[in-house]
């Protein structure tokens, strides 16, 4: 039996549909985003702990390819905000597919020789094994990101590419039937960068694609 192609796709144009699809997921933070010029624009104010966070309502989102397109802002070095691109499950137990995407500490940066107009991009598996690898993408740019969920004997083979470049493979323990909420997020979290922000920072969101 051929498995039902299926595909959800959001342009971040129109209002209602984003409204239908999906829903605030901030913690302890303004409602900081808004589709402006067919991109969803999210951020964050200096020198607070903002985590602005949208995700799917659906929560039924399993093996496929997932591909966001992000404009990277040029961010101060060293502070500490992340761009999020990311799939989370939190029923039972905890699931976490990431790209955290900003300046990076200094030391980070360092071990991965980045250039100054080069953001770092971490590639994360939280749960089941705990893994972090860092790459490089460029500021001030549109760049492509894309996670791949893959079953391997009933477990998910996770995939992470940058700008249609494999960077990344991971065998994990995560049953292949695990269900994930997307997400998309700006956040100033304390452990990607060495310094608290002292702008205001933005990410814009040009599309997202699922397809299974």
């Amino acid at each position: 039996m051929v498995k039902k192609k299926i595909v959800f796709q959001d342009n971040f144009e129109d209002l209602e549909n984003f409204k239908t699809y999906w829903e605030n997921n901030s913690w302890k933070s303004p409602k900081s985003y808004a589709l402006e010029n067919g991109h969803l624009k999210i951020s964050t104010r200096a020198n607070s702990l903002d985590r602005v966070k949208v995700r799917t309502k659906s929560n039924n989102f399993t093996t496929g390819t997932y591909q966001w397109r992000i404009f990277i802002p040029e961010f101060t070095l060293y502070e500490q905000c992340s761009i999020g691109a990311f799939l989370y499950h939190n029923d039972i137990k905890e699931f976490e597919f990431d790209f955290e995407i900003g300046s990076g500490a200094k030391e980070d940066r360092d071990k991965i020789h980045l250039k100054e107009d080069e953001a770092i991009v971490y590639c994360v598996s939280q749960f089941e094994p705990s893994n972090s690898s860092h790459f490089a993408v460029k500021m001030g740019a549109y760049s492509d990101f894309t996670i791949e969920l893959i079953d391997v004997d009933g477990f998910y083979l996770v995939k992470w590419l940058i700008n249609n470049k494999l960077v990344k493979t991971l065998q994990t323990k995560v049953k292949s039937n695990t269900p994930f909420r997307v997400h998309a997020s700006l956040e100033n979290l304390h452990f990607m960068g060495d310094i608290k922000t002292t702008k205001e920072n933005y990410v814009l969101f040009d599309s997202f694609k699922y397809q299974n």
